[in-house]
């Protein structure tokens, strides 16, 4: 047990540091996914979808993990790391949005963080403790199609 402090100084230290490393595979394959997706929905959704189904398969530590990442101390280099795999989240959306030359800059970023947003608290919130991946990912769709064209 002692060893883990050679890596991580706190329990959600260590909890960023794994789930960090599996958030970045996520989202390079929603990327990837991203790439052929006819509209603007569907892209997004298949940025979300890697990440919302890599959160599922440990509930709890997916659940911990937006908590730790939103309110853990952003001076710490897994805390930044996780803020900015979130940066890199939204740049992912938000260049979906602009791809079709609908959205500028400014407003494709905004829309962005918003669906980082949503995204996040469906994964963390005590509501969707028993719910499936599938049903996360079509609670999300809902509240980002009111944002994104199609």
């Amino acid at each position: 047990m002692g060893t883990r402090f050679l890596y991580a100084r706190t329990k959600g230290e260590l909890l960023l540091l794994v789930q960090n490393s599996l958030y970045t595979e996520a989202l390079e394959r929603g990327r990837a996914e991203a790439e052929s997706a006819p509209d603007a929905l569907d892209a997004g959704m298949a940025i979300v979808r890697p990440v919302v189904a890599r959160n599922r398969t440990q509930v709890d530590n997916g659940r911990a993990y937006p908590r730790e990442m939103a309110f853990g101390d952003p001076a710490e280099a897994r805390h930044r790391e996780a803020l900015a795999i979130t940066g890199r989240t939204e740049e992912a959306v938000a260049a979906v949005l602009r791809r079709d030359g609908r959205a500028g800059e400014e407003d494709a970023a905004n829309k962005a963080h918003v669906v980082s947003a949503v995204m996040f608290l469906a994964m963390a919130a005590s509501v969707n403790v028993t719910a499936s991946v599938d049903e996360i990912v079509r609670d999300i769709r809902g509240q980002i199609a009111v944002l994104l064209p199609r």
